[in-house]
């Protein structure tokens, strides 16, 4: 519950019942609009006395006040995939304030402001939370105008690292500022302290110092001896102090491997200091890919030459003759052993887990190049990928904009990524015959290389969570018109007159460039639901993401918004790793906001859920009236509500089942409004189209869901296995009374026949309930970390369900599995599953008991089942299939797929 709200703070708690001593994750709403989000997890003495498990449930959290504008406000607690938390809404009010105040500069000692004061003059308290706690009050005199006030920084903050600022008057509801502020803990210049310090942080690069910090932190969580702990150690005082007056260079080492996956190529001439740097950052960096380093070295005359000296298990090709960029970055890969080739300039300095991002796409279809996203010195972004524009000019796309931009950071094909880090198959790189020779002796190679190796059928693929720091210019300076960066210009002409057809359709240069950027794409979808999609999570959610590949598989670009627009972390980065565009805040503040600056971009919208529907539909047909819309409801709901209210084993009473019933009705007007509005609808089994069509008799625009299902491995015989089996997600009430049900109706009657056979229930969230079900013949097993469990262990996987609706993902699953089954009519709906063929359908207790024993004990009659399976998982449920289906679900609407 919300308890208070002051200085743009919001405090109260969390607490989860059914796991009492769970930090749970929530946001904050004002009609729909996410203002704040963040984890209930710091302790309170008097939440634990009250019984609140164990106390860190207690949660203050800034809200987004300039999303809000002036006036009176509900604010209402939902958890962070979006459904309700029992709490009460909060009232707030926001007006003008008196007092304003505009941030001026910092230093290690004061924070100074413009105050703007509309006729206050009184002394006032000033509060500065730091990072979201309350951690000092100053006292100061707000006089009427204009004046400025210097709030003095607390020492303890003056430590180099960034936080979050906020400043209030004590007792004001509204904040006066926020904003990161970093206090350095010296000001003499890094100049002077480089040759006479040595200590860490002194002269580190702030942009540079998160990542070098979880590099470390990656490696101390490994089991490394003393000896790879005193390198990691050596590397890390290597980057830290810098390379730029680098005169010694103590002795460093790469690991020794003997079947390298990636052979890293540096190119060098002289300069050693900033290649040295470069191979320390390699060696600090954490990555679990075997690798060589390979120096190429272009007749040197420095500590270049002796780079095997310095740096134990390095490979250097030492020219004989002074070959220039190219032709030395040829001869190098002649002596590689990796799988792929990865060239990687001298001036950079690499972070944690580049190479495994740089690698993992080549797992996808037909890629044959990957590069990294290469950030500044300051941490802005320098390239995210490269765009041709029609003329032949050559731009990088984000250059100097916010490297979290998510419109920048997914992965995604481009017209070519930078030779700064650059990786190719190494059988690609022999096929296309290298780095072109016409552009010897430098510059334009990397574009060059990627229009070859898209033209020999590969893709060109930027992979953004392969982030390396390029300190541009380090290697040959930024004068086009000296020395070899010359030769910049000149290529650009030889470029541009090689493969002028090939970009000719790029588009004008500098417009549309949030669109121009994407290549390998004919069509783009703006997918929206309630939450970002998690494997892992329930059936809807696995179906979500299949779905999204289904929509790749097609050729289409796919950019996901949820309801919340919560950034999710890891959930978020892998629908960003499959190629997912996924929109989020504070780049976007709404859903309204997204459509009314990209809606003009989009090919169709791909709505999931009628509750979220409601929310943006209308706003899309005033935007756009002739954009087609998809809406797939997930499972038709009010269907679902009305046989759990005639569910006979729910024990309603009759007032009870009337508000039941009633409750469906309105679900059922909600639910029809959108499938009238929408230009196609989806559901997952025909069962809910005939419902459908009863209503609205608009039988063509309705159309069947593929669900793909993913090879599984094959398990144990029918011998091998024991025991019954159940998964479900107990936040589904469906789920809940269909373990009650076996528990209590069918488990007893099966224990007086066969009390040898075991009902194991798997799933998230289950309730403490549950435990009074236990007996000597049910087991409660909870979560399941590998489905594999769940399907290979027990010979029969159950699914009691009385009501639902929708096709049961768990049932889909077991069939991939080939585990037999024994359903109700209500888990068999969409799944192909007939009785006594394919599967066996029970409805009362008896019928249930019958039916496991019968198939517990008939090896014969399992293997058929199992079999029986197999082919409709193949028939049904495969990607072709799904991908046919999804092609002509999209055709009905115009949409249509790369051919």
């Amino acid at each position: 519950m919300i308890e208070n709200y002051d200085n743009g703070f919001v405090s109260g708690w969390v607490f989860n019942p059914t796991q009492p001593d769970e930090h749970v994750d929530f946001y904050i709403e004002v009609d729909g609009q996410v203002v704040a989000e963040a984890t209930a997890d710091s302790y309170r003495e008097d939440l634990e006395q009250a019984g609140l498990g164990n106390g860190e449930h207690f949660f203050r959290v800034p809200i987004k006040e300039h999303l809000l504008g002036y006036g009176a406000f509900e604010l209402t607690l939902r958890n962070i995939d979006g459904t309700d938390i029992q709490a009460k809404t909060y009232p707030i009010e926001l007006s003008q304030p008196m007092v304003k105040a505009r941030f001026m500069d910092a230093n290690s000692f004061n924070i100074h402001f413009e105050v703007h004061s509309h006729g206050v003059d009184q002394h006032v308290n000033i509060a500065m939370s730091v990072d979201g706690e309350f951690h000092h009050k100053q006292a100061v005199h707000i006089q009427p105008g204009v004046h400025s006030v210097h709030l003095a920084v607390p020492k303890d903050l003056v430590d180099n690292v960034p936080r979050l600022i906020s400043i209030g008057i004590e007792g004001q509801k509204e904040l006066l500022w926020e904003g990161r502020l970093r206090f350095p803990f010296t000001l003499t210049p890094p100049e002077y302290l480089r040759d006479a310090h040595k200590t860490a942080g002194l002269i580190g690069l702030p942009a540079q110092s998160q990542y070098r910090y979880e590099a470390l932190k990656l490696w101390l969580d490994t089991d490394i001896d003393t000896e790879q702990l005193s390198n990691l150690k050596t590397a890390h005082s290597v980057v830290v102090e810098g390379w730029e007056k680098r005169k010694k260079f103590p002795k460093l080492e790469l690991p020794r491997v003997d079947k390298p996956v990636v052979s890293i190529i540096i190119p060098a001439y002289n300069k050693f200091a900033i290649t040295y740097h470069t191979i320390a950052s390699i060696i600090l960096a954490f990555d679990r890919t075997p690798y060589e380093v390979i120096v190429a070295d272009d007749c040197s005359t420095d500590e270049t030459t002796e780079v095997e000296d310095i740096i134990k298990n390095v490979r250097a090709v030492h020219n004989e003759e002074n070959m220039m960029f190219l032709k030395s970055c040829n001869n190098a890969a002649k002596h590689a052993k990796g799988e792929y080739l990865l060239f990687l300039n001298n001036d950079t300095e690499v972070t944690s887990f580049w190479l495994e991002e740089l690698i993992a796409p080549f797992k996808q279809n037909k890629v044959g190049v990957t590069g990294s996203k290469l950030l500044n010195q300051d941490g802005t972004l320098q390239e995210a990928g490269g765009i041709i524009w029609d003329n032949g000019i050559p731009w990088n796309v984000g250059n100097g904009d916010n490297p979290r931009n998510p419109e920048y950071d997914y992965l995604r094909d481009a017209d070519y990524v930078s030779g700064a880090s650059l990786c190719v198959k190494r059988t690609v790189w022999e096929e296309v015959g290298g780095f072109s020779s016409y552009l010897e002796p430098a510059y334009f190679e990397d574009t060059d290389i990627a229009f070859k190796v898209r033209e020999a059928g590969y893709r060109v693929v930027y992979a953004p969570q392969s982030e390396v720091f390029h300190f541009e210019g380090m290697s040959h300076g930024r004068d086009v018109k000296k020395g070899v960066k010359r030769y910049q210009e000149v290529n650009k002409k030889k470029f541009a007159q090689k493969w002028a057809k090939a970009f000719a359709h790029n588009g004008k240069e500098g417009q549309f460039l949030n669109k121009e950027k994407d290549r390998a794409i004919n069509q783009r979808i703006l997918v929206i639901d309630y939450t970002a999609p998690r494997a892992s999570d329930a059936a809807g959610a696995y179906a979500a993401i299949e779905e999204i590949k289904l929509m790749q598989g097609l050729g289409f670009k796919v950019t996901f918004i949820c309801d919340n627009l919560a950034y999710l972390g890891a959930t978020t980065v892998d629908l960003q790793r499959m190629g997912v565009e996924v929109l989020f805040a504070p780049f976007y503040t709404s859903v309204n906001d997204v459509l009314e600056r990209r809606v003009w971009e989009f090919d169709a919208v791909y709505i999931t859920r009628y509750t979220v529907a409601e929310k943006c539909l209308p706003q899309i047909k005033q935007m756009a009236p002739d954009l087609p819309v998809l809406f797939n409801n997930a499972d038709l709901h009010f269907l679902r509500e009305l046989r759990a209210a005639l569910n006979a084993d729910a024990g309603l009473s009759d007032e009870e089942k009337q508000r039941a019933l009633e409750q469906a009705i309105d679900t059922r007007n909600r639910e029809l409004k959108i499938c009238q509005q929408a230009d196609a609808v989806l559901c997952y089994n025909t069962t809910e189209h005939a419902v459908i069509t009863s209503h609205i008799l608009e039988a063509d625009k309705l159309h069947v869901t593929p669900w793909v299902l993913q090879e599984k491995p094959k398990g144990p015989n029918m011998a091998a296995r024991e025991g019954i089996s159940f998964l479900g997600g107990y936040s589904h009430m469906p789920n809940i009374d269909a373990v009650e049900y076996i528990a209590e109706k069918v488990m007893p009657l099966l224990a007086k026949k066969r009390p040898d056979i075991t009902l194991y229930v798997y799933g998230s969230n289950m309730p403490e309930a549950f435990e009074e079900l236990e007996a000597e013949n049910v087991k409660m097993v909870g979560f399941a970390e590998d489905l594999d469990d769940v399907f290979l262990q027990h010979r029969i996987f159950v699914a009691p369900l009385l009501s639902g609706a929708g096709i049961k993902g768990k049932v889909l699953e077991a069939m991939a599995y080939g585990t037999p089954t024994v359903l109700t009519e209500v888990a068999a709906e969409g799944t192909g599953l007939t009785h006594a063929v394919s599967t066996l359908i029970a409805q009362k207790p008896e019928e249930w008991v019958d039916a496991i024993i019968k198939l517990y004990d008939d090896e014969t009659l399992w293997q058929q089942f199992a079999d029986n399976s197999a082919t409709l998982v193949k028939e049904k449920f495969s990607y072709e299939h799904g991908l046919k289906q999804f092609a002509e679900i999209f055709a009905s609407v115009g949409v249509y797929a790369r051919t």
